[in-house]
């Protein structure tokens, strides 16, 4: 058998995790002797590059470069479009996938077969799907999804057990935010309450700074600067060492080239203008504040959700190389009345799904703990009330998996009805209208032979497993008739697309 690894994987950056022979969760260098490796790949096909050189091709080649995929990650038809051909989110992230893997692969020198791999904690079970199928394309055995915030909780208090306690973990990572509460015991880590912004990360900060270049630009200079794929992404590369320079700097100075055409007699020219931009870290935290407080707004949310306060709290744990800007440590200190621990932002969740692949694995170094994992999202089906349609959850958010709940009392709206529609919902609202993508799933359930409207005995039950899966039942309790199906999420892959990425993966060269 083939070792079992944590992976990371990362709207920025990914990482890859194991468990040594002392019970140690480590992380894997890859080749440039780095923790952590780009989410980017340059596309050639059949070659593709992944990692820093595809990086730093966005300023050299941009249209053949895809990242921030995660994002887009179970999205219905969404497909990235590079190098004159377009792929599905889950290809490109079976790449980085594999890329990240084979390097691993190398440093340790025996196969990788099994793999826990990670999502935000407020992903969708569209997203989780996505995220376990870009595992099979990389030819993993994908044993859990887990989500991020719960990772690194494992790896911060597995050796820290004891007296239980509450933790709160504010993961702010390069495209995606999760706070989640975690209680600790001698024994298991329990998920209490979740809340996030899968569309909130870093990316958001280093966007700000690369407007306010623009908008000095136009200010200080009279200059509008034209749009270049080109530019854009060194000035993205830019704002990012700027903002990482900010946590320890006052201010920074921002240098590049700005691209200008001008009109000559013989035709067009283009021309670069040296340009220099200060920014202070005043100016930075003053012009990305509404994020920060997006942050703020979710912390209190879930706080509230589970019921605590700020005493009822008994550390406050950063994750994901963004919650290193000196603006979070302040707002978490100002709102908790104590200083947040920053442990290992960038490695502690790889290092959390290694120790959770070593628990599946029946690894004898780790010590047994019991992780809950929960259900991020409610679950329910459409129903007329009143001449309404409304959403009745059948089961709610934050139920430890796996689970199964039944619901009774559905019927027919008509009389002489042959079929029922069961329309699946995944949120928290009772308003269909509130679903901008509407249904996750929906199936019929035969309910002949007719009869009057009403008189049918319907029920509907979900059964979930470890990763979120879920499938759905419907029942005539009157006939016996069952329908059921695996989730039919909105914008699943035909098997013929799927098909034809297993045979794209299979010649692909990834360097």
């Amino acid at each position: 058998m083939g070792r079992a690894v944590g992976i990371d994987l990362g709207t920025t950056y990914s990482a890859v995790a194991m468990v040594d022979e002392f019970g140690k969760p480590t992380v894997i260098k890859n080749t440039d002797g780095q923790t952590t490796t780009p989410s980017v790949v340059f596309v050639d096909p059949p070659n593709y590059v992944v990692g820093e050189v595809a990086l730093q091709s966005t300023m050299t080649d941009p249209q053949r470069v895809a990242q921030f995929v995660k994002r887009f990650m179970g999205v219905a038809d969404y497909r990235v479009n590079v190098a004159g051909q377009s792929f599905s989110p889950e290809f490109i992230s079976s790449v980085i996938l594999r890329k990240i893997v084979q390097e691993a692969q190398d440093s340790l020198g025996e196969d990788i077969t099994s793999a826990v791999i990670t999502v935000p904690a407020y992903f969708t079970e569209a997203q989780r799907h996505a995220t376990y199928e870009s595992g099979q394309l990389a030819g993993l055995n994908v044993l859990r999804i887990i989500n991020e915030p719960t990772a690194a909780a494992l790896s911060y208090g597995i050796a820290r057990r004891g007296q239980q306690r509450n933790i709160l973990v504010y993961d702010l990572g390069g495209g995606t935010f999760d706070v989640t509460i975690l209680a600790i015991d001698s024994d298991s880590l329990n998920v209490v309450a979740v809340g996030g912004d899968p569309q909130l990360g870093g990316k958001d900060w280093d966007d700000r700074i690369m407007n306010y270049i623009e908008e000095e630009l136009k200010e200080k200079f009279g200059y509008e600067m034209e749009t270049d794929a080109s530019l854009e992404a060194e000035l993205r590369l830019k704002a990012e060492a700027a903002k990482r320079q900010l946590t320890g700097r006052p201010s920074v100075p921002i240098t590049f080239k700005a691209k200008r055409t001008i009109s000559t007699g013989s035709g067009n020219m283009d021309t670069f203008i040296p340009v220099r931009v200060e920014l202070t870290r005043q100016k930075f935290e003053e012009i990305t504040n509404d994020l920060l407080g997006k942050t703020q707004l979710l912390v209190e949310s879930v706080l509230h959700q589970a019921g605590l306060n700020w005493d009822d709290i008994s550390e406050t744990l950063c994750v994901g190389g963004s919650s290193r800007m000196p603006m979070v440590r302040e707002m978490l200190t100002s709102v908790s009345g104590r200083r947040p621990l920053l442990h290992d932002p960038d490695e502690c969740v790889a290092k959390g799904a290694a120790l959770q692949a070593a628990l599946l694995s029946k690894d004898e170094t780790v010590e047994e703990v019991n992780v809950g994992h929960v259900l991020s999202h409610s679950l329910g089906v459409a129903t007329a009330r009143d001449g309404r349609t409304m959403i009745d959850h059948v089961i709610p958010a934050l139920t430890p998996l796996p689970c199964a709940q039944m619901r009774e009392g559905y019927t027919t709206t008509m009389d002489s009805q042959s079929t029922v529609q069961v329309r699946i919902y995944e949120g928290e609202s009772t308003d269909p209208d509130a679903y901008a993508n509407g249904p996750i799933g929906v199936f019929n359930l035969d309910v002949n032979p007719p009869r009057p409207k009403g008189q049918p005995k319907i029920s509907v039950e979900f059964r979930c497993d470890e990763n979120g899966r879920i499938i759905a039942l419907a029942r005539d309790r009157d006939t016996g008739k069952e329908s059921r199906t695996m989730i039919s999420l909105q914008g699943e892959r035909s098997n013929a697309e799927i098909e034809e990425e297993a045979m794209l993966m299979s010649q692909a060269i990834i360097s």
